[in-house]
């Protein structure tokens, strides 16, 4: 082979495996200083594959999550906490760069490896086998928030080994975009075990479960012309709730096509 041809081949191979600055560029991001966080407003560029994707991941980043085990509250108890979820999206894709602006050039939706997400939850036993559940969240500096509810019963209770079994419905409503409505309804079913530490005041509830969700969302942009997209989705999740007189601590990890890690502070009263 002649050296001019070895010379031509290994220039090709290298752009293949090298691409050039032009194509690895970041995209543009959409500026709009009307608010001081990134905050949710249709592009022009947005496609329908990017939006049924955006449909799906934002389920995700919103679904409710109640970091609580399978046994019931019991009638009369009360829990409100705080909580912080980081999903794993990547903010550089068309679903999240063109679903948001930002407050200028340089400003991501998120820094480091997933958006964090911070809400409140509040659950309250009914009866001894039924808990229900408040979510809210809204940013100040930006144009959106979520709301929620759900209803948990617990269907095997088995006092003397500690194991429960229970099954969850929710939902979550985004409100205060005007492109955006997105509504997320979500199916639990878990189970879990109670592990009483040093005293009956302490205790360790590890729990594992699966969820079904179906995320709606609807476009009222005059920028883009979109279809409603429907779509189903599931998920698993692995935690472990820590009892301490009042206190509880909690971990989750949820497991789906966009990844969650979400912690729990709270008390019970």
């Amino acid at each position: 082979m002649k050296s001019g041809t070895v010379s031509t081949v290994a220039a090709t191979c290298a752009l293949a495996l090298c691409p050039s600055p032009a194509w690895a560029q970041e995209p543009q991001l959409h500026v709009n200083p009307r608010w001081k966080q990134c905050s949710i407003q249709l592009d022009s560029s947005l496609t329908q594959g990017a939006w049924h994707q955006f449909t799906e991941e934002a389920a995700l980043v919103a679904y409710f999550r109640p970091l609580a085990d399978a046994r019931p509250m019991g009638a009369g108890t009360f829990e409100l906490s705080i909580l912080q979820g980081t999903t794993r999206i990547d903010d550089a894709e068309a679903a999240w760069n063109d679903t948001f602006v930002h407050p200028d050039s340089a400003h991501w939706l998120f820094e480091g490896s997933g958006l964090s997400f911070p809400s409140l939850r509040f659950r309250a036993g009914v009866t001894d086998r039924l808990d229900v559940g408040a979510y809210f969240t809204r940013n100040p500096n930006a144009n959106y928030g979520f709301y929620g509810g759900q209803v948990q019963y617990n269907v095997v209770h088995d006092a003397r080994r500690n194991w429960d079994a229970s099954a969850r419905v929710s939902f979550v409503s985004l409100y205060g975009p005007e492109d955006v409505d997105l509504t997320v309804y979500g199916l639990d079913l878990l189970a879990s075990k109670r592990v009483p530490v040093l005293s009956r005041r302490a205790s360790v509830s590890p729990y594992a479960g699966v969820s079904t969700f179906l995320s709606r969302s609807h476009e009222k942009s005059a920028a883009v012309t979109l279809a409603d997209e429907d779509v189903l989705g599931v998920q698993a999740m692995v935690g472990a709730v820590a009892q301490i007189s009042v206190a509880r601590l909690a971990v989750e990890h949820s497991f789906a096509t966009v990844s969650t890690t979400t912690l729990k502070l709270g008390v019970g009263f």
